[in-house]
């Protein structure tokens, strides 16, 4: 008699925990600029950015926004964020 393959019980629960979930981000702050009002990210994972978090946007040109709280839609203006989180506007 085979045993298979042997997954343990539970394990698609353990190892989503470190997956995060999708979420928007509010846009808090634009550096150098006005906040578009309604304006959110695309949909991103929380657990590679999270709420004050600086993060560089498609087509900056290598400015910032500022992620304020999680939204449950997106919004009317959409910032496609990514690459490494940082700690402030560029200088």
């Amino acid at each position: 008699m085979g045993w298979g393959i042997g997954v343990g019980i539970g394990w698609p629960n353990a190892s989503s925990a470190n997956q995060g979930q999708m979420v928007y981000y509010q846009i808090q702050q634009v550096c150098g600029q006005a906040v578009p009002s309604d304006s959110t990210t695309q949909l991103v994972n929380d657990s590679v950015y999270q709420t004050g978090d600086y993060v560089r946007y498609d087509g900056s040109g290598g400015n910032r926004v500022l992620l304020g709280g999680v939204s449950e839609t997106i919004g009317e203006n959409v910032f496609n964020i990514a690459g490494e989180v940082y700690a402030s506007c560029p200088i």
